[in-house]
């Protein structure tokens, strides 16, 4: 019986650890997210959807931007794996990413930000706290209605925030 005792106990000791460990790394990256957020002074103020709309005006308008981005997933398609290479002969997006302050991340497959997404450009602005995706999808290609929490923005453009 002291075996079994010694080994409950054990057990028991390595659960508290463990629980600790997960609650100390919670907690400190809770912390620390929310000290950053008050003391960030350069972070950069969400865009709106009216403005984002003007962007994308700005830019070419959706039809072009719906094109480059049809372009660049057929580049994608065909075997080029890095988004400068899709992009490069992509004008009305580069100057979209420009002009929002932010990035082109990636040309994604279908499915990879969710369930019910299809190909699509991904930019990104913001900082790590409060970033701001817009999807550029190509033509004819939408997400299905409630897909991950985007937000229409129009033809082919939506958004999704990671702001609290």
């Amino acid at each position: 019986m002291g075996k079994v005792m010694k080994r409950k106990i054990q057990i028991a000791a390595f659960t508290i650890i463990v629980l600790l460990c997960f609650g100390i790394f919670l907690s400190r990256h809770i912390l620390l997210s929310h000290l950053f957020m008050l003391f960030d002074d350069e972070r950069t103020p969400s865009l709106s959807v009216q403005q984002i709309q003007a962007l994308a005006q700005k830019s070419g308008g959706n039809e072009v931007l719906q094109q480059e981005a049809t372009k660049a997933m057929l580049n994608y398609s065909n075997g080029d794996t890095t988004p400068d290479i899709n992009i490069t002969n992509c004008p009305a997006i580069i100057k979209m990413a420009s002009l929002m302050e932010g990035e082109v991340v990636d040309v994604e497959p279908a499915g990879t930000s969710g369930i019910g997404i299809p190909a699509h450009i991904l930019m990104r602005r913001g900082s790590h706290f409060d970033y701001q995706f817009i999807y550029i999808f190509g033509v004819g290609m939408t997400p299905a209605t409630g897909s991950s929490k985007l937000k229409f923005i129009s033809d082919g453009i939506y958004l999704r925030n990671t702001a609290p």
